[in-house]
């Protein structure tokens, strides 16, 4: 009698658990990373939408250089060499057109919206220039999902073996 009190208090506090856990996990959201392709003293495509916290890659494949920079300068990627790599990070939501500082008709804009939950940071930040390729992550199963996944299996296995156990 008392071991099945604790098996159901056992159970039920894993339920619990694992119901919390899952809705404080579901809601994490990664940074992504987005390319733009600099050909033909061009940047294809030339209006990005990115979300709060991701990052722009401009990855230059004419034979001359060229820059991406803000035209109110919150972003500036220094120059991008034939076949170098430039990058900016955004951390505040708004809209922000671009050009090439050496070759004025080349132009864009980068469309940052507010990641949900959130309201924005401070302001676009542009961290070194990397001359390395950039390699997109794998994408991953969401904290949450895995949780409810393994408190499923959990739940199965304690309903299998109780009923083993009866037979």
């Amino acid at each position: 009698m008392i071991t099945r009190r604790l098996r159901g208090r056992f159970l039920a506090g894993t339920v619990v658990a694992i119901a919390a856990i899952a809705s404080l996990g579901g809601g994490v959201a990664l940074a992504a990373d987005h390319a733009v392709a600099i050909s033909g003293f061009a940047f294809s495509p030339p209006n990005v939408t990115v979300t709060v916290g991701d990052t722009v890659t401009w990855s230059n494949s004419d034979a001359t250089a060229h820059t991406a920079t803000a035209d109110d300068g919150s972003f500036d990627t220094g120059t991008i060499g034939a076949n170098g790599t430039g990058t900016a990070t955004f951390s505040t939501a708004g809209s922000f057109p671009y050009h090439c500082k050496i070759h004025s008709s080349m132009t864009g804009t980068i469309t940052v919206e507010a990641a949900a939950g959130g309201t924005g940071g401070s302001g676009a930040t542009s961290p070194p220039s990397d001359t390395d390729p950039v390699v997109a992550a794998p994408a991953e199963v969401p904290l949450g999902s895995l949780l409810a996944i393994v408190g499923a299996g959990l739940i199965a296995f304690v309903f299998a073996r109780r009923r083993i156990a009866r037979d």
